[in-house]
């Protein structure tokens, strides 16, 4: 169940903007299409249909021509012609009234809402019965509103009174209202408005709205907690008056029985009959007497309700004008902030629309530098395949200008003339069979394809084929390359370790061979073995560019650690002095 509150009141009564001849900051021109409209009619096709009819009928019964009506009646009534704006004629009369209904407010029930859908149906089922029920208030003019942010009904209407002086049928609201059993007086208005606020609240509710007790929207309430509670209170009392008075009329006749009865002269009554008789008209008359006096204290409590209720509505009314301006003051301020609000959402819109414009271009800037690459590659591929092709080309046709010398050095040894046109034809026929065989036997060689699916496929198709083999190939050489990088490398790390060692053996060889510390004990033939393997690595390192940065007697660190294993302390010792 959703909350809502109902606004009912009078509204300010302009036809232009209810029909929107002119707009206003607070509607949406694109959306006036969709407002419903129940009557449009001209006001003054309304006013003769209403009175003029009256006009004449009271023209006819004057004998003076100078108390006639020689106008029509709204002129006569309100001192010009017809006018769609509203006027106030002397005595008070306005040439039409506005009722404006609303079911919530912009923020629960707007425009577009499924809410605001419902309180639509609300409205439409209200303006239907409004004819009705209110039968001397007469439409011409109601329009619901949907270009604006809630749903509003506007009811324009003429009250129709009916008079003994005068023109018999008259624009006045106080005689329309009395006509329709509301009474007279101050109170009649606020007892029609609030029988209208109860009608348009039980179809709210049968759409499933809980009506909440009403803001004061634009200077009328009309849902007053006290006021029902008179309403209520007014109610009990009819009901308790209502058995005393038929115990009254009950008794009254009991009494007129029994006077017939005692009167007539067909009937006898014995004493203690008519003694009973008597006992029970006194019982009945002292009855007769208390309900008279609770009758007239129960009447006289209605009164002051009565009374009281009066004065809730001349309070309300009091306050109209006070809050007329203070609803005036905040209807300004909601258009300066609408105002505020609509600029800085344009603001936000066009920044969104930038941006999403931007986005765009970036996308489709993107898409075209894919769309440029990918065809780069595959003209880069194409071009790759016609210069294949272009080889291939230029090697069927050295086959064939091959072919076609030995055909000539045949034909002139078999005596065919050269320019036998049939020959020629037949050759010139064979000659294109054979290259397109060939042709199709190097790319069915190349596509290794059955000729069941080769018969099916056009040129480029298969040429497609072709590039999309290749790069798959292409793909396998690159791994493999990749694959023999990594074992290239490993192997070179390999042979580096190889060579630092070869470089640090030999070096350890040089010194048993140059140094005097180290070849003392070489001799004949071992120390000539170390010579000559000296001399031959000296030639090796020479090739490889590296024979300059050899020290002839440098020894690694590590060989002497392993020297230290093999030579006692003491000779040590002497190495070392």
């Amino acid at each position: 169940m959703r909350a809502r509150t109902i606004s009912i009141c009078q509204g300010k009564g302009s036809i232009g903007h209810n029909n929107r001849a002119f707009h206003t900051k607070n509607t949406d021109p694109a959306r006036t299409k969709n407002n419903i409209v129940f009557v449009r009619e001209p006001i003054g096709e309304a006013y003769d249909k209403l009175f003029s009819a009256a006009v004449e009928r009271y023209n006819a019964k004057q004998k003076r021509s100078d108390r006639k009506i020689k106008t029509d009646y709204f002129e006569y009534q309100f001192g010009q012609p017809v006018t769609e704006t509203k006027l106030t004629s002397p005595d008070k009369r306005k040439s039409f009234y506005e009722c404006l209904i609303q079911l919530g407010t912009m923020e629960d029930t707007g425009v577009g809402t499924a809410d605001g859908e419902i309180a639509v149906a609300c409205l439409c089922e209200y303006i239907k019965g409004f004819c009705e029920r209110n039968p001397n208030l007469y439409v011409f003019n109601a329009v619901i509103h949907l270009d604006e942010k809630t749903p509003h009904l506007h009811i324009d209407y003429i009250p129709v009174g009916h008079y003994k002086r005068g023109v018999d049928t008259q624009n006045g609201i106080a005689q329309a209202l009395k006509e329709m059993g509301y009474g007279s007086g101050k109170n009649a208005i606020a007892m029609w408005r609030q029988s209208e606020y109860l009608v348009f609240r039980k179809i709210c509710e049968e759409h499933g709205f809980i009506i909440s007790e009403p803001k004061k929207s634009r200077g009328v309430s009309f849902a007053v907690e006290e006021y029902k509670e008179i309403q209520h209170e007014k109610e009990r009392l009819s009901a308790e008056l209502q058995p005393l008075r038929e115990m009254e009329l009950v008794a009254e006749e009991t009494v007129v029985i029994g006077k017939k009865q005692l009167l007539s002269q067909n009937i006898s009554v014995s004493p203690e009959e008519f003694e009973q008789i008597e006992t029970q008209k006194k019982a009945v008359a002292v009855q007769i007497i208390e309900n008279k006096r609770e009758r007239k204290s129960i009447e006289y409590r209605m009164q002051a309700l009565e009374k009281r209720e009066a004065d809730i509505v001349v309070k309300e009314e009091e306050s109209l004008s006070r809050l007329a301006e203070r609803s005036s003051e905040l209807d300004k301020r909601e258009e300066k902030i609408r105002s505020s609000e609509r600029r800085v959402s344009d603001a936000a819109n066009a920044v969104e629309i930038e941006k999403m414009k931007l986005q765009e271009l970036e996308a489709k800037a993107e898409k075209k530098l894919k769309a440029a690459e990918n065809e780069c590659n595959e003209q880069l591929e194409l071009n790759k395949r016609y210069s294949e092709l272009e080889r291939e080309i230029r090697k069927v046709k050295q086959e064939r200008d091959t072919k076609t010398s030995e055909i000539l050095y045949i034909r002139q040894a078999l005596g065919i003339p050269f320019k036998d046109d049939k020959t020629d034809a037949e050759e010139k026929i064979k000659r294109i069979l054979k290259e397109k065989h060939d042709i199709d036997q190097l790319v069915s060689d190349e596509l290794r394809l059955p000729w069941s699916q080769m018969k099916d496929k056009t040129p480029i198709e298969m040429v497609q084929i072709l590039i999309d083999r290749f790069k798959n190939r292409i793909a396998e050489a690159d791994k493999e390359i990749s694959e023999s990088r990594s074992i290239i490398d490993k192997l070179r790390e390999q042979l580096s370790f190889v060579k630092q060692s070869f470089v640090k053996a030999v070096l350890a060889l040089n010194a048993l061979v140059y140094s005097d510390q180290y070849n003392r004990g070489l001799t004949g033939i071992s120390k000539a073995l170390a010579s000559g393997i000296s001399l031959f690595t000296d030639n090796i390192f020479k090739k490889l560019g590296e024979f300059e940065s050899i020290e002839k007697c440098a020894i690694d660190s590590k060989i002497r650690e392993n020297m230290e294993l093999f030579i006692e302390p003491h000779r040590t010792n002497k190495l070392e002095r």
